[in-house]
């Protein structure tokens, strides 16, 4: 059975939703039409989208291309007007804000799964890359549009690179092999969402997980109410999008930039870093002769920060005998060692020092397994006695397991006492380690970003603004 959302967010005016209302200018989509400012143009279908251009346009690093996929009951100018496109959102993108096509309330359009819809994004994707230098291919997705999208991605991963699906559901998509590698799954939802259950994100990351995603991440926030559950995430959705970019890079040029992106932050994710660093050292041979000439010093800068970096926290997970011999309670070491984990998992002399804290995750893992297996096992009156027992007993043990989120949320969901404050006390407890983790590393991390500053100046020229930079980990 096929099902579609069927609700309407109300819309967030704002003084630049007001100014537009006056007059879009209609503009033909060219390098010669304005940049930096909102213009109206219109699909094959006839059908009218805003779109902006990015104030440079360089054929040698190609924008990506950036389409807002609206909800019910709206149009084309939702993305403008609740999100800052106009003020640094994706800023070195083209971003596009088209109508769907199916009819939905009053004079309003819908995105609906199906040839109609899709063959109108289609069209437009193919358009731009025509009229364009273009590198990647996104999708964002607002709660029906977040259900095309993920309808889109199936039918044609080869037009796609990655997608937020936000405040959506996955029903009739096809899973094919070019989509499992190629294309980047981003689900992004509000917990206290009234209007999509956050049921709809589990569920779906369950799907994308079992069929073998290669890059596949969930995020639900926190701390919303049931009415602003379901609303634009303007700070998270940029998020999102930097991780698109962080698993999609092409070009070493590319991978420095995403890393520059994350070098604007108080305290960069180290494992960012050496992800983009081994991305840069691996697609260097394919640059230019220019970029051959000037990314090499780079390289060997961001190699030598790291290095410290490594050599620094291997000091302080030492600090502690019991911690590298497996033996130490929870504590904030836990959270420092899975982030870096993450960062030098292929380091030699990081997988000899941490080799028993990694025996001690994978024994995590199969506790955790375990666990999750019993909750499936549910009757109609829910997970049994047990189950639940042996859940609450792993959450206190297995803190190092990779699926520890998921069995916590599981946990969480049940509907005795015993389980809800044993969830809440863990997450309570997880949640103030990882403060004071990101506290601590800001601290240790600031002179040795101060050094790689010096040394290499290029990697910190990124905009702030167009980073979106923010609080990192």
């Amino acid at each position: 059975m096929r099902i579609h959302a069927v609700h309407v967010l109300p819309v967030l005016l704002t003084a630049f939703a007001v100014a537009q209302e006056k007059a879009t200018p209609v503009v033909e989509p060219t390098p010669k039409a304005p940049r930096g400012t909102a213009l109206e143009w219109k699909s094959a279908q006839g059908k009218p989208y805003w779109y902006r251009l990015p104030k440079q346009l360089d054929a040698k690093n190609p924008p990506d291309l950036v389409l807002m996929l609206h909800g019910t009951g709206l149009d084309h100018r939702w993305s403008f007007w609740n999100y800052p496109i106009l003020d640094g959102f994706r800023a070195r993108d083209i971003v596009i804000s088209p109508d769907g096509l199916t009819p939905g309330q009053g004079n309003t359009f819908n995105f609906v799964q199906g040839p109609k819809d899709g063959e109108q994004i289609a069209g437009l994707i193919t358009d731009f890359q025509k009229r364009f230098p273009i590198g990647r291919v996104y999708l964002y997705g607002h709660s029906q549009g977040a259900f095309f999208t993920y309808w889109f991605a199936g039918e044609h991963p080869e037009l796609t690179d990655g997608i937020v699906a936000h405040a959506g559901n996955v029903l009739d998509v096809k899973h094919g092999k070019l989509a499992k590698q190629k294309v980047a799954i981003g689900i992004l939802h509000g917990k206290a969402d009234a209007v999509v259950s956050v049921d709809c994100a589990y569920r779906t990351e369950k799907i994308y997980r079992e069929q073998g995603y290669e890059k596949l991440k969930l995020e639900v926030v926190e701390g919303l109410n049931e009415n602003s559950g379901h609303w634009p995430l303007p700070v998270q959705v940029a998020r999102m999008f930097e991780w698109l970019d962080q698993v999609s890079t092409q070009s070493a040029a590319q991978a420095l930039r995403t890393a520059a992106s994350e070098l604007q932050r108080a305290a960069p994710d180290l494992a960012v870093l050496s992800e983009q660093l081994q991305k840069a050292k691996k697609l260097l041979p394919k640059a230019t002769d220019e970029e051959k000439a000037s990314l090499p010093a780079q390289i060997d800068a961001l190699t030598a920060f790291l290095g410290h970096a490594l050599a620094v926290q291997l000091d302080r997970l030492s600090s502690d005998p019991a911690v590298l011999e497996g033996k130490a309670a929870y504590g904030e070491w836990a959270v420092e060692y899975q982030r870096r984990e993450r960062a030098f998992a292929d380091d030699a002399t990081w997988k000899k020092a941490t080799a028993k804290l990694r025996d001690l995750g994978a024994r995590h893992d199969k506790q955790v397994e375990k666990a999750v297996k019993g909750l499936d096992k549910a009757t109609k009156d829910g997970p049994s006695k047990d189950a639940r027992a042996l859940a609450r007993k792993t959450l206190d043990e297995a803190f190092l397991a990779s699926r520890f989120g998921e069995l916590l949320v599981a946990v969480e969901r049940l509907d005795d006492a015993d389980s809800k404050a044993k969830a809440a006390a863990i997450a309570a407890a997880r949640k103030a380690a990882e403060a004071a983790v990101a506290k601590s590393t800001e601290e240790w991390l600031r002179p040795r970003l101060e050094e790689l500053k010096a040394a290499a100046p290029g990697l910190f020229a990124a905009d702030a603004a167009a980073s979106g930079a923010g609080d990192g980990k």
